[in-house]
């Protein structure tokens, strides 16, 4: 039945006929009709310090649950402060919605001097999103937010945008709003599982590739069927890590580079089954990866399957209901290949990780035997990432986030912080740079505030270390801008009333991570360390 309610009453109706447990927000005087009604609403509202921590932190909520993250964004410099966190999500299909207000429709783009005027806040954001839409009526409220919620859920998610007029929200009307039936995600034909098999049929040596898409379809245990049956090492993208456990028997990891033991296995393939993924610049080293001519290509993204490594058999569907489809459809007829046994794998494996640049690994060693099993690791854009996508095992999906399209800084802090209120029972590190970790750092104040029993790993050189790096490679060590001037990380942590520790060996670390993680407040471990350039 139809009830009377205001435009911000509507915003929390319909995100909970959604399912939506949280929110992360800043309020603003624009936004508050939202945040009267959600003070009579069940869902749970994460105050953050900056929109674009806000949008990190619901980017990471998404990831590790599944589930769209959702941000509340203020008129103008909220949304131009929100929009590198939803350029983020649109590289990397993370399901995000933005629910942002702007002028009141007799001002709106005309810049006649209001507070957070903007010439055209919907411009700023349409490029960065997969759904963008502006009520112009007050009842267009609901059916709006329905729309973005289909379009992250339908097919490839996005990043989802819905921008009020803030006059809007507080007018009334009567709404009938329903629980949304999530849409089903699209099951292979029979013909492209016939054309599948027989591609498989006729092939010896198979080799699986998985991508961020096998994941985020919870594809893992059919992929982990899949190869088991076809004797198929499986690869992944950095995104991809977690799409098998690193120690299952067929997993090879995200350890191909051009002219190691993964590309020699490659190149001995006959047929790669290609399992939500891109297969993008940056992965394939422009598209140097020798993937064999025969590709099954699994890809709920049209684009994608017909794009860089054309397909033999295209399949734009879920990759999950896919690769469980046609793990059924061999075990029926009864096709199942020798391939690599894992014993080739493994010392395939071991060969490439011999091979790989491997300085101060001892400390990722260290962060994984004190991060649990189940454990959920949020990493930044800096030099340990870059080490731990090859060297870090991951072993439940889900459990490895980290930024590689956008690759932006700040990432890792409020994407942590996210990923623990969506799992608030599962251990949760955040490892960061020290330039890095300045982008975001007021972030600890949420922390502190909800209690985020996160340990925050700071790898501390005092320098961007990847462009000095650069620097000292291609222009002969001409190095400018590079060395930081760092504070006192312990003092910071004491200025938030939150512990510390500092660890000057891979020991100390992994002692000190235990130690945080039993802990409900986030803990500062700054570790310093050194590189050769």
């Amino acid at each position: 039945m139809a009830a009377r309610m205001t435009g911000g009453q509507a915003v929390a109706r319909a995100l909970e006929a959604h399912g939506v447990e949280t929110v992360f927000g800043i309020p603003g005087v624009h936004t508050l009709a939202i945040y009267d009604a959600l003070i009579d609403s069940p869902i749970t509202h994460v105050l953050g310090r900056h929109e674009q921590g806000v949008g990190f932190m619901a980017d990471g909520y998404s990831r590790v649950s599944g589930k769209p993250g959702v941000a509340l964004i203020i008129t103008g410099p909220g949304v131009t402060n929100v929009a590198t966190a939803v350029g983020e999500a649109y590289t990397e299909s993370v399901p995000l919605l933005v629910i942002a207000t702007s002028e009141e429709r007799r001002w709106l783009r005309r810049m006649a001097g209001n507070y957070h005027d903007i010439t055209d806040q919907m411009a700023v954001m349409r490029p960065l999103t997969g759904y963008a839409g502006e009520a112009t009526a007050l009842e267009q409220i609901p059916g709006l937010i329905d729309d973005a919620f289909r379009a992250m859920t339908a097919g490839r998610s996005r990043p989802a945008y819905v921008e009020i007029p803030r006059d809007l929200l507080d007018l009334e009307a009567a709404f009938d709003i329903r629980p949304a039936p999530a849409p089903a995600r699209p099951a292979p034909t029979p013909e492209a599982i016939a054309d599948a098999v027989a591609a498989i049929r006729n092939a010896n040596r198979i080799v699986i590739y998985a991508g961020g898409g096998a994941v985020s379809a919870d594809a893992c245990a059919g992929i982990a069927a899949l190869a088991e049956r076809l004797g198929a090492p499986v690869v992944t993208s950095q995104q991809g890590k977690g799409a098998i456990a690193e120690d299952h028997p067929m997993a090879l990891g995200n350890l191909w580079e051009r002219d190691n033991p993964v590309e020699d296995l490659l190149r001995r393939a006959d047929l790669a089954i290609v399992v939500g993924s891109k297969l993008g610049v940056f992965e394939t080293e422009g598209m140097v990866m020798p993937l064999p001519g025969n590709l099954i290509r699994i890809d709920i993204d049209p684009v994608e399957v017909g794009r860089h490594y054309p397909a033999t058999v295209g399949i734009v569907a879920d990759a999950r209901r896919t690769v469980e489809a046609l793990a059924d459809a061999l075990a029926a007829q009864g096709i199942g290949k020798q391939g690599w046994t894992p014993e080739q794998i493994a010392k395939t494996k071991a060969a490439a990780l011999a091979a790989m640049w491997r300085e101060n690994d001892d400390y990722l060693k260290a962060l994984r035997r004190a991060i649990p099993r189940e454990g959920i690791l949020a990493a930044d854009t800096t030099m340990m990432t870059y080490l731990a996508a090859r060297r870090y095992p991951v072993y439940a999906p889900r459990t490895w986030l980290t930024p590689t399209g956008y690759l932006t800084l700040g990432y890792a802090l409020p994407a942590g912080l996210g990923a623990k209120v969506a799992k608030p029972e599962t251990p949760v590190v955040v490892m960061v740079g020290d330039g890095g970790f300045q982008f975001t750092m007021h972030e600890l104040a949420t922390a502190v505030q909800f209690e985020l029993g996160v340990p925050i790993v700071i790898f501390n050189d005092s320098t961007y270390t990847a462009v000095k790096r650069d620097q000292a490679m291609r222009y002969d060590r001409r190095h400018l801008a590079v060395d930081l001037v760092n504070p006192d990380f312990r003092q910071l942590a004491a200025a938030y009333g939150m512990p510390s520790a500092r660890a000057e060996s891979p020991e100390a670390l992994e002692r000190e991570v235990t130690a945080a993680l039993g802990r409900n407040l986030p803990t500062i471990i700054d570790v310093p360390i050194g590189w050769n350039y």
